[in-house]
């Protein structure tokens, strides 16, 4: 599990109280890029697990779980990305999946609420999403290192 502190800010009426409504991340990109490694050394070790058991993933399958995270984010439907092909396929998938849509629950932000009260936060679903999105550019431009 992983804290950071962020600064706090009054929920405004346009978001409606949603999750995470009452954070302000600090250095976003730096945050955002410190997920992305994470996220990249776990499937560093999801890909050298599969590789162990004889296994593998595409890049097409690789792309597939991106979009089932996006669409998790969404509240779409994830089957459609995960499921289908053969059945080992969607079983490389979901696993990758299953350990990836995890993350968010396990990075938290602190944020003092006075001088005795630290409150922890979820990290907001907003912000995993741009997460994603680096995730995405970031393992094209390993596709394309030579």
């Amino acid at each position: 599990m992983s804290t950071k502190p962020v600064t706090q800010k009054v929920e405004s009426e346009s978001n409606g109280g949603s999750e995470g409504a009452g954070l302000v991340i600090e250095n976003r990109a730096q945050e955002c890029a410190r997920i992305v490694k994470r996220l990249l050394e776990m499937i560093d070790r999801h890909v050298a697990s599969l590789t162990k058991s004889g296994l593998s993933i595409s890049w097409a399958e690789m792309q597939l779980v991106l979009l089932a995270l996006e669409a998790d984010v969404d509240g779409r439907d994830v089957n459609v990305h995960l499921d289908g092909a053969d059945e080992i396929s969607a079983y490389v998938r979901r696993n990758l999946f299953d350990e990836l849509v995890g993350e968010p629950s396990n990075i938290f932000y602190t944020t003092q609420v006075d001088g005795k009260t630290v409150r922890y936060e979820a990290l907001p679903k907003d912000f995993w999403k741009e997460c994603l999105s680096l995730l995405r550019q970031k393992l094209g431009e390993l596709r394309e290192k030579p």
